[in-house]
């Protein structure tokens, strides 16, 4: 009865690990906030405050098959051509964590225009941080838009 009682304790501990909804919980190790500073920065335009965020080999896919590196994406956020009126990231789950690297997923909204360009993104995105020199950084992420049948 014992083996039984830790077995399912053992399953609910992971399942809890695996499914929880860290919207407001601290992952640990700062991760936590490197995200909040990363979605401040960019939904404030703040081309400094995300190049702070982002590993130096950072890359974007996109959900078209795209790559964008570094450059191009703070040269994108930085262009006047870009607004958002809206942004929300949501369902942040661990898939995978250690002392060095991060693997979460997310549901990200955003509203706004790129030129004469409308964008309403409702995407699933996953993101990978690492640490170098002690701070947590981005180095990918990878979204792709959520799409009903």
């Amino acid at each position: 009865m014992l083996k039984l009682t830790l077995i399912i304790g053992l399953l609910l501990c992971i399942y809890d690990v695996a499914s929880a909804q860290c919207n407001g919980c601290d992952f640990g190790s700062g991760l936590r906030k490197a995200l909040i500073a990363y979605d401040t920065a960019w939904n404030k335009k703040n081309v400094n405050g995300v190049a702070a965020s982002l590993a130096d080999d950072y890359v974007y896919f996109s959900s078209t098959g795209g790559l964008t590196d570094r450059k191009k994406t703070l040269e994108f956020l930085a262009s006047p051509d870009y607004k958002l009126t809206f942004v929300e990231r949501s369902e942040i789950v661990v898939l995978h964590s250690s002392n060095e690297i991060y693997v979460i997923s997310t549901r990200w909204k955003g509203r706004g225009t790129y030129g004469k360009e409308e964008i309403n993104d409702d995407q699933r995105c996953g993101l990978v941080f690492v640490r170098q020199a002690k701070q947590w950084k981005l180095l990918s992420e990878h979204c792709t838009q959520i799409v009903t049948k």
